[in-house]
């Protein structure tokens, strides 16, 4: 149902590939992948050595589990067993016991599985959770740091990584706007005749709105689902609505032929009620969509 056809395959691909980094309430961020085959020197390193360990600060454990590998211009001669362990570095702000905690903080890689192995740290989530997004602390929060140094023993040829892991721990507050919903919408568009009756279409969709902090959830925007939008959910129950920066027009909240469509969170029901519109050719695309929670 596209209005526009700017939209090229390689935009979608590129959408369709971030959009996989949505949050559910536990996931592994992947920033920056650490590249070790040129040294001089087999290294055990973590294939990731820079990341965010996040979930949902709920009371629970979440565990994950970190590759191993090892890396280097003659790891492929290696025939022994590598004992690996890992000790938290004095730059680490996280706390052992408090913030996490690794059970088994040595593993051991071996030929067979090709010196591929898994370090599980686990997330103490009880009374660690980040801010609210309204609350003046959030402005200055910053989530604890593991910086995990790495040695290795069983070959002469093989020594720790010079690079240690570091791991953000993001204790997200729990989010109560998340989950599954009915959106009803109703998209008017002027070549459609006039407002009130220039109804493109209305439809029920299926969504998911996917917490990214404690108020602000992340789904599709409007009749499309290759565009991301967030709604943010106030202290007061209003709304903020933002749309993907490459979406090229500018998105307002509201009805620019009624005023009082004033889109607004109802505690009573769970319902969203989002109304927002943008300026193209001829007149205003016109969007009312309520978010009716699915039992």
């Amino acid at each position: 149902m596209k209005e526009i056809d700017m939209k090229t395959t390689k935009y979608i691909l590129i959408l369709l590939i971030l959009s996989l980094s949505t949050f559910n309430s536990c996931l592994v961020d992947d920033k920056i992948s650490y590249d070790l085959n040129d040294s001089t020197t087999n290294v055990v390193t973590f294939e990731v050595i820079t990341t965010t360990l996040a979930c949902v600060a709920n009371g629970e454990e979440y565990t994950f589990a970190l590759k191993m590998k090892l890396v280097g211009p003659t790891a492929k001669d290696i025939q022994n067993d590598i004992t690996v362990t890992v000790t938290p570095s004095t730059k680490s702000t996280a706390v052992n016991n408090d913030h996490y905690k690794i059970v088994h903080p040595s593993i051991t890689l071996t030929p067979e599985d090709n010196f591929l192995g898994l370090l599980e740290v686990t997330l103490l989530s009880e009374g660690n959770s980040a801010p609210m997004d309204d609350d003046p602390a959030f402005l200055t929060y910053v989530a604890p740091i593991l910086v995990l140094d790495i040695s290795a023993t069983g070959d002469p040829m093989v020594t720790g990584s010079g690079k240690s892991g570091t791991f953000t721990l993001g204790f997200n507050p729990p989010n109560p706007y998340a989950g599954d919903y009915i959106s009803h919408i109703i998209y008017r568009h002027p070549s459609y005749g006039t407002y009130p009756d220039n109804i493109y279409t209305e439809e029920d969709n299926a969504k998911t709105l996917s917490p990214v902090t404690g108020r602000k959830c992340e789904t599709w925007f409007g009749v499309w689902d290759t565009d991301l939008c967030w709604i943010t959910v106030k202290a007061d129950n209003s709304i903020v609505f933002e749309v993907w920066s490459a979406w090229p027009y500018e998105v307002k909240l509201g009805d620019p032929f009624d005023s009082s469509k004033i889109s607004y969170y109802d505690p009573a029901t769970g319902i969203i009620y989002l109304y927002y519109h943008y300026f193209g050719t001829g007149g205003p695309r016109i969007f009312w969509e309520v978010f009716t929670p699915v039992p």
